[in-house]
This record gives structure tokens, C-alpha cells and sequence, in this order.
């Protein structure tokens, strides 16, 4: 195997490959990445779970494959200055030989037969969407997924598309929506768009550390092509002809939460709130903890003041006038997860709806109901 090609093209693919290549397996090829020269340059990566397949477009000089050792080519290319790399494989020795200008460093590699094999793709449900919707919803309901594995099927996203009538201001045929939903048990975010889909009904639920490769890379390009099969989806990112990116997933298994029946219809408080000011209240009253001690709010006639209370610290408070003339209402959240859902409004203003002071309370748009956040209250003496 021997190639030529510039430093950063190859960083960069390497980057988002490794980003899932892993030490902690018992097969140490895994923390490796499989480097394949044949009419284009593929970068394979798995750990077991997923995988991602890129191809780049280089200068092939003599085709073959090597597994080489990820966190220490990566470090060797960082080390070099933009410039013309090349890469050969010595198939005497098994040791990568990795050139830039007069810098030289031979690399060991692992045995390929260790490697697993990348996984075989068919199309089943395959369609496309504008990537910066995709990415749009993603980041609305991803940081209300769990990190806890004890409940594995709160670790992922829910992906759904179904027909359904249109509602006024749309087309009052059948539209197609994509919902996503992430919940943790003590939130809920969910966010929903019209798509362009002829297609079957689809519910899935992904990994939430695939989607946060999927936010975090750096493709640039208009749209993002889905591939779901019965027990995995694939992510096609296609920069042009000679690069693109495929990530291939475990789906979760195990029933997810029926989300419709945990968003109450109705409430008995609806406040309209300022995004900007609650977002900057609520920041600076939590300035005093670094562990998410909850914050109080306190809803009275005319006003909402948030405090805080730390015995080893000291305490914090603040208030501001709101449009609010019924009764007295102390409540406690989590304030990461309260700025999370203020956060996800993307109007002036946002609808806080409560029923009492330890029932979930709602925070969406004023007129529309395409972005929801539930959020559980904290019990506090």
C-alpha cells in the first residue's frame, strides 16, 4: 500500500474516525483504524457497535490495507505542517512508513486478520433530509437523552416519521412530519418538522453518542441520506465524489416511553415568559453552584424571582415583573436542565405552563406545538 495526499484532508477524516475507535476492547485492533488503498483511500473505524467507512480521493501508488494504531497516527500528522504526506506500507516488516517532507516515522501495525469486517448494508427504508434540519433537531432533543446505561433504551433518540393531516398554515392534505424525542425520565424534549417522505411509517431509536458524532462532524455539505434495516441505520454524509462518510449503527432495542401520554393536555398556569430574561436570570443566580443545586423560583402577583441557597457558599436571588396575577407558587428544578429547555425556544418569547408545585411543567413556543420541553420539578424543604 502506498498513497500521497495533503495532511489536513487525511486529519480530518482520521478525526472523525477515531472518534469511536477504542482501547478499552480485549481486541486491541480496535483501537486502530483500517486504512484501505485500492480506487480511492477508505478509512474504516468500529468499536463493535458502530462503524464508520470514509473515502477520500488521493494519490494511490500501489493498492493494499493496513491497521494502524489511531491516537499516535493522529498525533504524528498534527505534528506536521500542512504539506504533501505520503503513506507506505513495508509488507516485509508490517510497519507503516509515514513521510512529510524531510520527517520520516515508522509504525507498527496490528494484524489485519483481527480486524473485523465492515458491515454489509442493504436498502430497506432509505431517504434523504436537508442536514441542517436534521442537525436542527438533534440538538433541540439530544442533551435530554440519559447517560445512565441502566435504562439503555433512554441512551438513544427516538427518530419517527408518520403522514398525518395537515394543520392550518400547512398543506391540509397528508404531510409527512420527523419527530425526535430524548428523555432522561426526569425531562422530555421533543421537536417535530414537516419533511418531504412517501414512504412507510418509521419509529426507530439511536444511540445518542452516534448523533453527537453526527452534530460534531464537520461535513458541509446540503443533505443527509438515512438507511434503516431491521436491527441497524446508516448515516451517508457525501462532501462531493471522491468524499463521503458512512456511520453504521446498532438501533436500541427495548420499548421506549409512550411520550404522548406523559405531555399533559392541559394546565392550569400558562405564563408567557421572556427567553432572554429568564435564560439571564436564571445563569446568574446559578453562578454560585458548580453541582446543579436547584433553583427556586417563586411565582406571585406581577413577579417570578429566582434564588438559591448554599449553606458552604451563601445564597443568590433575583426578581422580575411578569404578566401573572393568580396564586402563590414555589417550584425547584434542576437549572442545566431548566436553561436547556429555555434554550431550545427559538422565539422572543416562550409559554411556562404549571399545574402545581411538584407536577411537570411545560416550556414551547406560544403558538405552536412542533417543540415541547417537560421538565420534572425538584422536591426542596
Amino acid at each position: 500500500m502506498k498513497f500521497q495526499t495533503t495532511r489536513n484532508e487525511l486529519l480530518n477524516k482520521l478525526n472523525f474516525a477515531s472518534r469511536i475507535a477504542t482501547s478499552k476492547s480485549l481486541i486491541s485492533a480496535l483501537s486502530g483504524i483500517l486504512l484501505e488503498a485500492s480506487d480511492k483511500l477508505y478509512i474504516h473505524s468500529t468499536d463493535l457497535e458502530t462503524s464508520i467507512k470514509s473515502s477520500l480521493g488521493v494519490n494511490i501508488l500501489e493498492q493494499g490495507r493496513a491497521v494502524v494504531p489511531a491516537k499516535v497516527f493522529i498525533n504524528i500528522l498534527r505534528s506536521f505542517p500542512e504539506s504533501k504526506i505520503t503513506v507506505e506500507l513495508d509488507i516485509n516488516t508490517n510497519q507503516l512508513k509515514v513521510q512529510c517532507d524531510k520527517s520520516i516515522f515508522y509504525l507498527n501495525t496490528f494484524a489485519i486478520d483481527e480486524y473485523p469486517e465492515f458491515p454489509k448494508v442493504s436498502d430497506k427504508i432509505k431517504f434523504s433530509i436537508d442536514f441542517d434540519v436534521f442537525k436542527k433537531l438533534l440538538n433541540k432533543t439530544i442533551k435530554a437523552a440519559s447517560t445512565e446505561e441502566s435504562r439503555a433504551i433512554l441512551t438513544g433518540v427516538l427518530i419517527e416519521i408518520e403522514k398525518r393531516q395537515g394543520s392550518e398554515g400547512e398543506d391540509k392534505g397528508k404531510t409527512s412530519f420527523i419527530k425526535m424525542v430524548g428523555t432522561d425520565s426526569y425531562r422530555l424534549a421533543y421537536v417535530e418538522e414537516a419533511i418531504d417522505y412517501n414512504g412507510d411509517p418509521i419509529k426507530v431509536v439511536v444511540p445518542s453518542k452516534v448523533l453527537d458524532n453526527i452534530i460534531k462532524s464537520d461535513f458541509n455539505g446540503k443533505i443527509i441520506d438515512l438507511n434503516i434495516e431491521e436491527n441497524q441505520i446508516s448515516f451517508i454524509l457525501k462532501d462531493n465524489e471522491e468524499s463521503s462518510t458512512m456511520i453504521i449503527s446498532r438501533l436500541l432495542s427495548g420499548k421506549f416511553p409512550e411520550y404522548n401520554q406523559l405531555i399533559p393536555k392541559e394546565f392550569k398556569h400558562n405564563i408567557i415568559l421572556s427567553k432572554e430574561k429568564v435564560l439571564e436570570v436564571i445563569r446568574r443566580i446559578s453562578s454560585i453552584s458548580q453541582d446543579n443545586i436547584p433553583v427556586k423560583i417563586e411565582l406571585s402577583n406581577g413577579k417570578m424571582a429566582a434564588s438559591m441557597n448554599i449553606k458552604e457558599v451563601g445564597s443568590s436571588s433575583e426578581e422580575f415583573e411578569i404578566s401573572y396575577g393568580e396564586e402563590k407558587i414555589d417550584i425547584a428544578f434542576n437549572p442545566a436542565y431548566f436553561i436547556d429547555g429555555v434554550s431550545m425556544i427559538d422565539a422572543e418569547n416562550l409559554l411556562f405552563s404549571i399545574e402545581e408545585s411538584l407536577k411537570p411543567v411545560l416550556i414551547k413556543h406560544v403558538n405552536s406545538n412542533n417543540l415541547i420541553y417537560l421538565l420534572m420539578p425538584i422536591r426542596i424543604s
